[in-house]
């Protein structure tokens, strides 16, 4: 694991001290749990306010998340690092917290202030509370009981909770569709809390994070975004079914096609797909309205505006629900960046990209050097330069924990899953985390009709391309040569 003492940061905060802020502001915007999904991917998503900003910015069509959960994610975005480097691997929060590791280390959100930026964290931020990353502590993320609105619901939630009960499925509904305003849920007064420090500092440089908890379980929103659903036909995506030959650590549940009228779970899993819908067109109606702040301040000529999410959520494709996995569906986020000044946009970026970049290419608009940890690649010259290279890979992690159970909370060690998509291809190593035997491969073909029906590893047409992306991906991870 790589080292950033102190002093390092220090020095170069006292270098660049004297380097007065850009007249320039930061939006990010951060979702929870969200697959691009979006009507401006081709997607079943109701978002008009979002397709409105890709409209006017940069739509990354093949970004990825560097962990398919929420802490090891979160960490990386505002690190700059890889999961592996900044240390948290699994949502244990105490665990799980980036600063047990590299207790220095700059976010972007602290770095940007040693420039004269006021950094703000609404919501959702990390998982982990960490305040050296905000110049004051504001609006947090919202606890369980507070996700419903309606009241009967909130004490379903905290009575589950006090029997023991743990998990979405178990301490309260799964969705819930109040007909209230907006602001009855915790995004909506997030929303309006982010409006309100617009206005505070619109006189001033600011660097602004909202994290929405939705379209996250419980799927809960106010009953006018699921209404808008209501003449919309709404079919599981497909392929519906686990991929043939796929190994057991690839998998978290074995459903072998895309759930049926009649089948047993069949209205509650289509009530958890309109949820998850709903949920994220109540995202983009929330963006709407700090585009539209933005707009009547005429602050939008001076800010940029990032939409993401931490990473993708499987509604049946695989066979899968949830997070946790290396298919597309999870590793692959939406990523759209408003950026002022050029109006040549709307632009369409084929190339591969990482949440990882977000950190430089917010440095690169707001002309501040780059602290020393960063792992990323601007995306900057991609959005101004039609000529410009990017990378040609992205490499996203999830773990198991012995006997390959899922290891969301509580990572024993024990096993690894890296995956490598470059160009056409996915390749997925499973290996000991100790002996650094490997224990499966996963290779898909997106230049298929339907690519992930089928692990193609071991098959002799694509010898040549399952060893070059092995080879790649263990330059970025070795295998540990001895047991630990």
């Amino acid at each position: 694991m790589k080292n950033f003492p102190r002093f390092a940061t220090l020095a170069l905060a006292c270098a660049l001290g004297s380097q007065s802020a850009s007249a320039k502001n930061v939006i990010f915007v951060l979702a929870d749990d969200l697959s691009p999904r979006l009507e401006c991917y081709g997607g079943d998503v109701i978002s008009p306010n979002l397709d409105n900003l890709a409209s006017e910015g940069a739509l990354f069509e093949h970004a990825y998340a560097q962990a398919t959960i929420c802490t090891p994610s979160r960490a990386s975005i505002m690190t700059g690092m890889r999961p592996d480097e900044a240390g948290p691997r699994d949502n244990n929060y105490r665990r799980s917290y980036f600063r047990n590791y590299h207790p220095d280390v700059q976010t972007l959100p602290q770095y940007v202030q040693q420039f004269g930026y006021t950094s703000i964290g609404l919501g959702k931020t990390y998982g982990p509370h960490d305040p050296a990353s905000w110049s004051r502590d504001d609006l947090g993320e919202a606890k369980g009981p507070e996700q419903y609105a309606l009241p009967e619901n909130s004490e379903i939630f905290i009575k589950n909770s006090k029997a023991g009960k743990r998990g979405w499925f178990n301490r309260g509904p799964l969705t819930e569709a109040a007909d209230v305003p907006d602001n009855a849920y915790p995004d909506g007064r997030v929303t309006d809390r982010a409006i309100e420090v617009i206005h505070e500092l619109k006189d001033e440089p600011f660097f602004l994070y909202i994290g929405y908890q939705r379209p996250h379980r419980p799927f809960t929103a106010p009953k006018k975004y699921f209404d808008m659903y209501a003449d919309k036909e709404l079919s599981f995506p497909g392929p519906g079914g686990y991929p043939e030959d796929a190994p057991e650590l690839a998998l978290k549940s074995h459903r072998t096609a895309s759930p049926k009228p009649g089948d047993k779970n069949y209205e509650r899993d289509y009530d958890q797909l309109l949820g998850h819908y709903a949920s994220a067109t109540y995202v983009d109606a929330l963006v709407g309205k700090v585009m539209d702040t933005l707009k009547e301040l005429n602050l939008d000529d001076d800010t940029l505006v990032i939409f993401s999410a931490d990473h993708g959520f499987h509604v049946g494709e695989n066979g899968q629900w949830d997070k946790s996995a290396l298919f597309e569906t999870t590793c692959a986020v939406p990523l759209i960046i408003y950026m002022p000044g050029d109006k040549a946009l709307p632009l369409r970026i084929d190339q591969p990209v990482e949440l990882l970049d977000i950190y430089p290419t917010v440095l690169d608009f707001l002309e501040l050097p780059h602290p020393p940890q960063l792992e990323g690649k601007s995306l900057l010259p991609l959005m101004t330069n039609k000529g410009a290279s990017g990378k040609d890979y992205a490499y996203t992690e999830v773990l198991r924990s012995k006997g390959g159970k899922n290891a969301a909370m509580n990572w024993d060690g024990s096993i690894e899953g890296r995956s490598l998509r470059s160009g056409d291809y996915r390749l997925n190593r499973w290996w000991d985390a100790h002996t650094g035997e490997v224990l499966a491969i996963e290779l898909y073909d997106y230049s298929l009709p339907e690519p992930e029906i089928k692990n193609l590893a071991g098959d002799p047409a694509y010898a040549d391309v399952q060893a070059q992306l092995l080879a790649q991906l263990n330059e970025q991870w070795p295998l540990p040569t001895q047991s630990k």
